[in-house]
């Protein structure tokens, strides 16, 4: 099996993440950031609460796995584990917006995330050796490659939004909507056209590599947004969580499982896993964009 560069993914995809970004910037304010910032409960719970609930659950399902003598090859319980150790992805914004969920603390959850990458990839992957030996050896991220990504595909995007809104605020909140369905609808295609081209190298892994990464994305899902709720997180604040704990910076996970671990077979796992994201993350957020959200903006003006 053999999982191939793509032009897709490499000038297409980041373009797409970009105009995604931008969109989502429109929908800030410099005032949402401070409000969090003012309040730091809810990042920090939503910090170790994403951190580490995915990590958790992949060890758990890896070690199931091990304990009941399941044949399932090698390099996939390695892509399993090395998906958990990377930070969270800048899809988990675009995901948030479509859900209509908090974009001030998903932006907030995924910059913090991939900062702190340095510490939690070696120190997860060391853990991880613990379990599988293959995985004990030395992890260097690379900072100023990750540090780039984030800045390009996040944080400059983003900051162009804003500015756009604070400087021209009367026709961007009218052309918001249709900037927002343009971009879901560049996504979408962009997504088929990775899918498509990818497919080949995909099939040979479906048969295990796709019920497991469903099953991990569903329970990432469900445990982020119950614990986000035990702790008293709103449940728009939850979903938020939920969705940043749910998605992992894929792009990491290609990299160290081509140079690092120097074994392509090792990015199967994550490459079904953005097939489970886009299968569960998607239907999660238009579920909760046309049923829950609504009912919550009502009761919201009901207690005002």
């Amino acid at each position: 099996m053999e999982i191939t560069e793509l032009d897709t993914r490499a000038h297409l995809f980041p373009v797409v993440i970009f105009v995604f970004a931008v969109a989502i910037g429109i929908e800030l304010t410099v005032t949402q950031f401070r409000a969090l910032i003012l309040k730091p409960r809810i990042p920090i719970l939503g910090t170790l609460i994403h951190t580490l609930t995915f990590p958790i659950l992949a060890v758990s399902l890896v070690s199931l796995l091990l304990f009941l003598e399941v044949d399932i090859a090698p390099h996939l319980v390695l892509g399993v584990l090395l998906v958990a150790a990377c930070p969270s992805g800048g899809f988990s914004n675009m995901l948030v917006l479509i859900t209509r969920a908090d974009l001030a603390l998903s932006v907030l959850l995924t910059s913090v995330s991939s900062l702190l990458s340095f510490i939690t990839v070696p120190v997860l992957f060391a853990s991880f050796g613990l379990l599988v030996p293959e995985l004990s050896g030395e992890v260097r991220l690379p900072v100023v490659e990750t540090l780039l990504n984030l800045l390009v595909l996040v944080v400059v995007p983003v900051g162009v939004g804003m500015l756009w809104r604070a400087w021209k605020e009367e026709f961007v909140l009218r052309h918001t909507r249709l900037m927002q369905n343009i971009a879901q609808i560049m996504l979408y295609l962009v997504c088929l056209l990775l899918l498509i081209e990818q497919w080949d190298g995909l099939k040979a892994g479906m048969g295990i590599a796709l019920p497991l990464s469903l099953a991990l994305c569903v329970m990432a899902l469900a445990t982020g947004y119950g614990l986000s709720r035990l702790v008293r997180l709103s449940p728009t604040d939850a979903a938020t969580v939920a969705i940043e704990g749910s998605i992992r910076n894929l792009a990491v996970a290609f990299l160290i499982a081509s140079t690092v671990m120097d074994d392509i077979r090792i990015a199967l796992l994550p490459s079904v896993y953005f097939i489970a994201v886009l299968i569960v993350g998607l239907t999660f957020a238009r579920v909760w964009r046309t049923r829950v959200a609504p009912g919550l903006q009502t009761a919201s003006r009901h207690n005002t």
